[in-house]
């Protein structure tokens, strides 16, 4: 009998260890079985950066679209690219939109031609503005100012000659202009307003303006620069005349110059003598240059109105002794 619960005993104690290790092993197997659920369906996401919380940037889907936009710079003339990148069916589509935006300059023998860059591609006709330069001076002098009135919608034709008091170089940059509006094969075929021409010039520049003005009846509009030109030389034009100078000129005196012949001509006419300023300070006066010619060859109101005894230029305290008649 003893022998027999020894033998019990035993099995008993054989029992509980078989069950103790099929328990161990089962959790065992279970724990391993969710640490590898864990490890394959968890998302692990990485940012740029590589850190983790944030998740890659995924490739373009079908539907996606890329814009990107460039500018381009050159001397005088600016353009805007727009390129468009459309990935449609795993293919990549590209189109391009180039928009100038400044001027081109054309040097041809001694006329330099200085045009909006859009006039490329316009069907539009623009205002001509023939240039005449100072005594001695060259054209290249005056880009600065000579881009500025060409960005407001002209297209701008200087003479190189430095000796213009006549007027004659001027008349013939019209003519120049003219005929290059009447050759099929030119850029300005039929580009050209022959309505609207005006005329613009510094020192002895702006004596050509007047000289040119007298002789040429395709004349419509007139800024001198601290001109030169004599009363008698400005006497009886009725065109609409802007005469700009400098308190500080020392080389053509408003009182000498400037001022009687505004006195002198007879039609439309404006003045005012930039503070501070002396013969070169012509760059200073390309806004109201420009508002001249907007005024008077584009018929523009606001523009009329800038050189009312209450507009704009009256009221400016950068400017003195402004005159304004008919």
């Amino acid at each position: 009998m003893k022998k027999i619960k020894n033998t019990l005993a035993v099995l008993l104690v054989a029992v509980m260890i078989f069950s103790l290790c099929s328990c161990k092993a089962k959790n065992e197997e279970n724990t391993t079985a969710s640490a590898e659920e864990a490890t394959t369906t968890a998302p692990v996401t990485t940012s740029a950066e590589g850190e983790t919380g944030e998740s890659e940037t995924a490739e373009p889907t079908q539907s996606q679209t890329q814009t990107t936009e460039t500018v381009q710079t050159s001397e005088s003339t600016e353009y805007q690219t727009v390129t468009e990148n459309i990935t449609s069916a795993g293919q990549g589509e590209v189109t391009q939109t180039v928009v100038p935006t400044g001027v081109e300059t054309i040097t041809d023998g001694s006329k330099t031609v200085v045009f909006p860059a859009a006039l490329r591609n316009s069907q539009d006709k623009y205002p001509v503005i023939s240039w005449a330069n100072g005594t001695g001076c060259p054209t290249q002098l005056y880009m600065k100012l000579i881009e500025e009135i060409a960005k407001a919608g002209y297209i701008v034709v200087a003479d190189a000659t430095v000796m213009s008091g006549d007027g004659a170089a001027q008349i013939d940059s019209i003519n120049y202009i003219f005929n290059k509006n009447s050759d099929p094969s030119s850029i300005f075929s039929n580009k050209v307003d022959t309505a609207k021409v005006g005329v613009c010039g510094q020192s002895q520049g702006g004596r050509s303006c007047v000289n040119a003005a007298q002789k040429d009846s395709r004349i419509r509009a007139l800024v001198s620069i601290a001109g030169a030109s004599t009363a008698d030389e400005a006497r009886g034009i009725g065109i609409p005349c802007l005469f700009l100078t400098a308190t500080n000129d020392n080389i053509v005196k408003s009182s000498d110059w400037c001022l009687p012949s505004y006195n002198a001509v007879a039609g439309r006419a404006a003045y005012a003598s930039l503070k501070g300023g002396n013969h070169l300070s012509f760059n200073s006066m390309s806004g109201y240059t420009i508002d001249w010619f907007n005024a008077y060859l584009k018929n523009d109101a606001n523009a009329k109105a800038v050189f009312s005894d209450s507009g704009k230029l009256a009221n400016d305290g950068a400017w003195q002794d402004f005159k304004n008649k008919n």
